[in-house]
């Protein structure tokens, strides 16, 4: 059962959320080729989906931001990885190339998981020990898309490019299983509205300290 609802969850728990969000990304790269190949599709139609999918994860991570804001962080992560599940299980059994195309976009949900761990850590810490945490998951989001290639290049060598997507339903349901006893609500303070939410969007872009920012 979960524990008290101010118990902060262990690093561990957002490391893992982190990291496969950025495995989705990558980790199945190595069987365009064969996917192409099974479906009798174009391989250039295939290698679309990295694109697409890069574009959907942005436009969620403008969505699933305020709603965390709103609803919560446990609620839009929960969900979020139910969905990831769901699609992870479509591409599993996709009898053709749009089908596959259409659960992998679908697969983006977990994307913006990475910016509602760090807002996790900002809930409930403060100062250098929330910069020494949010370093952590930066870390193993740096290292988990660098490693995810070989892993899915592996898996595909040895049982087929279906093997990743196995993977992603084990990764998924074990951080599902994770988040849901270890992950509380630590948003205090939900926002009133969306309304309120999208309109600090117009100040942030005119803010020239977040340019600074992004381009450094």
């Amino acid at each position: 059962m979960p524990g008290k609802a101010a118990d902060p969850p262990a690093l561990m728990t957002l490391i893992a959320l982190s990291g496969l969000s950025v495995v989705s990304l990558n980790m199945f790269l190595p069987s365009l080729a064969n996917i192409a190949h099974e479906f009798q599709a174009d391989y250039a139609l295939v290698n679309l989906c990295i694109a697409v999918y890069a574009a959907v994860s942005v436009v969620l991570q403008l969505v699933m931001g305020p709603l965390s804001d709103r609803f919560g962080r446990r609620p839009v992560i929960l969900a979020a990885l139910l969905l990831f599940l769901v699609a992870s299980l479509g591409c599993l059994l996709a009898a053709n190339v749009w089908v596959f195309l259409a659960f992998r976009m679908m697969q983006a949900v977990i994307a913006p998981a990475y910016a509602v761990s760090v807002a996790i850590i900002r809930d409930f810490s403060a100062g250098n020990k929330a910069a020494s945490s949010i370093g952590y998951v930066a870390m193993a989001s740096a290292v988990a898309p660098m490693l995810a290639p070989m892993l899915g290049g592996t898996l595909d060598e040895l049982y087929g490019w279906r093997a990743s997507f196995w993977a992603f339903l084990v990764m998924g349901g074990a951080t599902l299983a994770l988040c849901w006893l270890d992950l509380r609500e630590t948003n205090k303070t939900p926002a009133a509205t969306f309304a309120r939410q999208f309109r600090s969007y117009a100040k942030l872009v005119g803010s020239g300290r977040f340019w600074v920012t992004r381009c450094a």
